[in-house]
């Protein structure tokens, strides 16, 4: 082992991991375990690590050469998934799809070298791979960062939930497969397949097709997520309109009680010149029961919470049903507005449905809202239950004719979207689920 021959490892070891890991780490760039300073460090320790199993690696057999390349895809792997808090299917869809890129520089490079250097290019990892590695990285890696930019960078930011990338990362996993069952399940040697421009050519096709199915993915959960983000929005206009509606009726409310109150004042003043003590008291009492300012508006300070309260109260009056609430929720917290309105318009339409289900005597709701500090929401909400549930795969369905048994589901999927976790009792004669929300601070994005 000469110390140019240490330097053509250590160059390829650079030119193969830096490029690809600065690609594959862009689109979660916001989401670090660590600061950008620490991330550095550790891709320096990574590149030292990488560059010393190269090395060992040319020195030993062909069995151990195999040992050493699946020992530095784990640290590389590794490393990956432990600098990035994100979804593990979704960061393992783009790591799949920057493998596949590597794949075709290789493949291009080593055509290249061939017919540059076709002396060399029968030896692996020699400075002119390196070299042609260099020359095909600097015509694509800016398309495919630019492509990254525009598709995958936004695909990383869309909230879809995690079952949904359980299975996107066998797309990427597919095209892998192609390029792998080529490679290696060939009478030729991998060099002597990656010198055939022909198969230069058909590996270019495969990760353009690729591309191609991989922006239809990108644009579908943009578009599913932009009719989300508006039905959201029709959900919270709709509720302040509520809201405006009855602030409308309280203020007038308010104004005919002032208009009246004149009359009351004048009927309560002569009977104080008569001596009328007692029917003083009874009057006065009799418009209090009757007054229409004794029911709340305000339930909490939080603007879009406190209208769904007063929506579902007056829900829970005009069904007959006890509702006790004791809600502590500041105006501002980290849950972004329409989160709040569906989980807690969800529990609590699920909550008077069921209250529907059983005698009027055993109708009620209790809902309690509360911050225990300023990382978390906790909730607990309580009704009245006839025991007649249905489930299915562990998903509880609704026991409504035409309904579509997505309202848990959807509780569970705002609690999971920000860390937090949700549980559900039942018996006979109650419906309990409480839960608590953490808050993240990309939560809000």
């Amino acid at each position: 082992m000469t110390s140019f021959r240490m330097f053509e490892i250590i160059l390829y070891s650079m030119v193969s991991l830096l490029p690809y890991l600065g690609l594959a780490l862009y689109p979660f760039e916001d989401k670090f375990r660590m600061s950008k300073i620490k991330l550095s460090g550790c891709i320096v320790i990574l590149t030292v690590i990488q560059s010393a199993l190269g090395i060992y690696a040319t020195m030993c057999s062909q069995e151990q050469k195999a040992l050493f390349s699946l020992l530095s895809t784990v640290c590389y792997g590794g490393f990956y998934f432990l600098a990035i808090k994100e979804n593990v299917g979704k960061l393992v869809f783009v790591l799949l799809i920057v493998s596949n890129f590597a794949n075709f520089v290789v493949m291009c490079a080593k055509c290249v070298e061939g017919h540059i250097f076709p002396q060399l290019a029968v030896e692996n990892n020699k400075w002119s791979f390196s070299l042609c590695t260099m020359i095909v990285q600097l015509i694509f890696i800016p398309l495919l960062f630019l492509y990254f930019k525009k598709y995958i960078k936004g695909m990383a930011h869309i909230d879809t939930g995690k079952k949904i990338w359980r299975f996107l990362w066998t797309i990427p996993a597919t095209f892998y497969l192609f390029w792998y069952h080529g490679l290696y399940f060939s009478t030729k040697s991998s060099i002597e397949l990656a010198m055939d421009p022909v198969n230069m050519i058909f590996t270019f096709f495969i990760n353009l097709g690729a591309l191609v199915v991989y922006t239809v993915i990108v644009n579908s959960m943009a578009e599913f997520q932009y009719n989300l983000n508006l039905e959201e929005e029709k959900k919270q206009l709709e509720i302040e309109n509520l809201c405006f509606e009855n602030m409308k009726k309280q203020m007038e409310s308010t104004r005919r009680a002032r208009h009246d109150l004149k009359h009351h004042m004048k009927a309560v003043h002569t009977m104080a010149e008569n001596n009328e003590c007692k029917k003083i008291t009874e009057y006065i009492e009799t418009y209090l029961e009757h007054v229409s300012l004794k029911k709340p508006l305000v339930y909490c300070t939080n603007f879009t919470l406190n209208a769904l309260i007063v929506y579902y109260v007056q829900q829970a009056e005009a069904h007959k049903i006890k509702i006790k609430l004791d809600i502590e929720l500041p105006e501002e917290t980290n849950v972004k507005e329409a989160d709040l309105t569906v989980l807690f318009g969800n529990l609590l339409e699920n909550a008077i449905d069921a209250c529907d289900e059983v005698q009027e005597n055993k109708r009620y709701i209790n809902l309690k809202i509360y911050k225990p500090n300023s990382d978390s929401i906790v909730f607990y909400i309580e009704n009245g239950f006839n025991g007649s549930i249905k489930k299915k795969n562990q998903q509880f369905l609704t026991t409504k004719a035409n309904g579509n048994g997505i309202g848990i589901e959807s509780v569970k999927y705002v609690v999971h979207k920000y860390n937090g976790d949700v549980n559900i009792k039942t018996d006979e004669n109650k419906f309990i689920v409480s839960g608590v929300l953490l808050q993240p601070l990309d939560a809000t994005k």
